[in-house]
């Protein structure tokens, strides 16, 4: 379009000139615009060519569109099987889940449980302690059973070496 302008403009300021000169600007100007017409006629057809492979771009935009949305049975039976998988894998943590809470009560319980037993043994080994007159089984063992204290020659003593044990490889003598 401003190439047409410009033309326009060169023809008017060159038409005064006489003689071959102006014959000569006057076929250039004709060459001129034989060539800005064979320009826009290119144009024209790239033009053409542009919005052709548009529409063939966007057609084939909406042919995978088409092609996307649709699913294929085979699509379609991997997916159930991946969702039956990952059923049971959850279904397989939540039991897992349960018997672990489980157990925890019962260890809970049974702990409770040796706690009760060992407040009982420690009441019933109070009441057997306070119930033992140390006098009382020395007199029968005394009376009844004929029990004597040791003499001094029947003692005997044993020297230890550590303080926290002795072990013993034969039977003390008796005399």
């Amino acid at each position: 379009m401003r190439q047409q302008e410009e033309l326009q403009y060169w023809e008017k300021s060159r038409t005064y000139i006489d003689g071959n000169t102006a014959r000569e600007f006057a076929m250039q100007a004709e060459r001129r615009k034989e060539q800005v017409h064979q320009e826009y006629v290119e144009w024209q057809e790239e033009e053409r060519e542009q919005r052709k492979r548009h529409r063939q771009t966007r057609a084939a935009v909406m042919k995978n569109r088409e092609r996307a949305l649709q699913i294929s049975s085979g699509y379609v039976v991997f997916l159930t099987a991946i969702m039956a998988v990952m059923v049971v894998v959850f279904a397989c943590y939540l039991q897992l889940h349960a018997d672990l809470n489980k157990s925890v009560q019962n260890v809970a319980l049974l702990e409770t449980q040796i706690l009760d037993l060992k407040n009982e043994n420690d009441a019933v080994q109070k009441k057997i302690s306070n119930s033992v007159n140390l006098d009382t089984i020395r007199q029968k063992a005394m009376d009844e059973l004929g029990m004597v204290y040791p003499q001094k020659e029947q003692i005997e003593f044993f020297e230890v070496e550590n303080d926290d044990y002795m072990n013993q490889y034969e039977n003390i003598p008796e005399r």
